[in-house]
């Protein structure tokens, strides 16, 4: 089936209480049973499910020579976004910073996450950048990280490359993975924070890629930005509306 990327067709709490019987809890005084979103649990038939928990891989880079970025407000943002949704018991925020070629692989098997976000720069020509042993930019050569989430695909629902100049290489990385989320063209550093507000109180709040997608760029529609088509999804045909995080 062809690949798509949206916007161009390319041709991709524990329950407080003890447990009595059956379905029954008994709670503790003032405890207040909600509909398992906020809890991390989900309920099926009556039934309490706690929801396996999933990890976001936020791996960054801002190597010397190149100009500052405000990594650490996209952080927050995203933090604030898990935190607001009450989600923090079934969605983790893991990070990787100063990011050189040998942790990429290491991040990735360590963690195990469901989402790998990279934040940092892109070349047109070279992809994205991460250290090298003297903090000085490393390009990462694009047909090796496509093949290195084509090795630990496992886990991984969606990759997002939130990087100047990166959509060319989400077209090879959505070989493997369902979802890949990248920019195609110069972010300037506001754009690539509230994207990423908008698309992650999406999935916080347990919505599809797609909808989180489109909720990143009306995000940015919101405060008025002239750039809401930079960020590209690609994705199989209706693989995106398909892929909940949450689940």
């Amino acid at each position: 089936m062809g690949e798509i990327v949206y916007g161009d067709k390319v041709y991709g709490n524990k329950f407080g209480g003890d447990l009595v019987q059956g379905d029954k809890h008994v709670y503790g005084a003032g405890h207040v049973p909600d509909d398992g979103r906020l809890s991390g649990t989900q309920t099926h038939g009556g039934r309490a499910h706690r929801r396996e928990s999933r990890v976001i891989l936020l791996m960054t880079a801002n190597p010397l020579r190149t100009s500052a970025l405000r990594l650490d407000q996209e952080r927050r943002a995203i933090d604030q976004a898990v935190t607001l949704a009450q989600a923090g018991d079934w969605l983790a925020i893991r990070t990787a910073d100063a990011v050189r070629l040998d942790d990429l692989q290491s991040a990735l098997l360590r963690h195990r996450p469901a989402i790998a976000h990279f934040s940092g720069h892109g070349s047109q020509s070279h992809g994205i950048l991460v250290n090298d042993d003297f903090g000085l930019p490393q390009p990462v050569p694009p047909h090796a990280l496509s093949d290195l989430f084509g090795i630990l695909r496992g886990s991984l629902r969606c990759v997002v490359l939130n990087a100047c100049f990166t959509h060319e290489q989400a077209r090879a990385v959505a070989r493997h993975v369902p979802c890949v989320i990248a920019m195609q063209g110069p972010v300037p550093d506001l754009t690539a924070i509230r994207f990423a507000t908008g698309f992650y109180q999406g999935i916080a709040h347990g919505r599809s890629v797609r909808v989180a997608y489109e909720l990143g760029l009306n995000l940015l529609s919101l405060h008025g930005h002239d750039d809401t088509q930079l960020p590209v999804l690609v994705a199989g045909e209706g693989v995106a509306e398909q892929t909940v995080i949450a689940d």
